[in-house]
């Protein structure tokens, strides 16, 4: 019950803190990038500022260093392994969201960042081999590590 709570809880903070539906303004629907994962980050949204990194608060900055860490110390043997990792990451996602105090177009880039993370996240909470698992956490992994290409402090 309380991992359903948190789930809720967080997509309902991301839903109310984003004025306009800029996720669909900018996601780009194109059988080209579904078959191609390089260009992935395009599909979603993510691009740099005018060729500048996004501004990111220090507070932002720890909470994606955070699951940085969870995601390379997660652990592959079992799927309830992955199942230990998924809730680590949606409290890490969870506590980024309630401390956000960012603004403006450099909160709506890290919407686009976030969005895509918590849906995968949330995916690999419903796994049960070990195979999906690890597919979908590399899927996690790409994505937690573009945060520095994306943003600065």
């Amino acid at each position: 019950m309380k991992k359903l709570l948190a789930i809720l809880s967080v997509t309902g903070f991301l839903l109310a803190c984003n004025p306009g539906n800029e996720k669909e303004k900018n996601a780009v629907t194109d059988p080209v990038t579904e078959n191609h994962p390089e260009h992935a980050e395009k599909a979603t949204g993510l691009i740099l500022n005018n060729g500048a990194k996004w501004k990111a608060d220090s507070t932002t900055w720890v909470n994606a260093a955070n699951l940085q860490t969870i995601v390379s110390g997660a652990k592959k043997e079992s799927p309830e392994n992955y199942l230990q990792t998924s809730t680590r990451l949606l409290e890490g996602l969870d506590k980024m969201v309630k401390e956000c105090k960012m603004q403006g177009a450099d909160h709506d880039a890290l919407h686009q960042w976030l969005m895509p993370l918590m849906e995968k996240t949330k995916n690999l909470k419903t796994v049960t081999s070990v195979e999906n698992a690890a597919t979908i956490l590399l899927e996690i992994e790409k994505k937690v590590n573009l945060f520095p290409q994306y943003f600065e402090k």
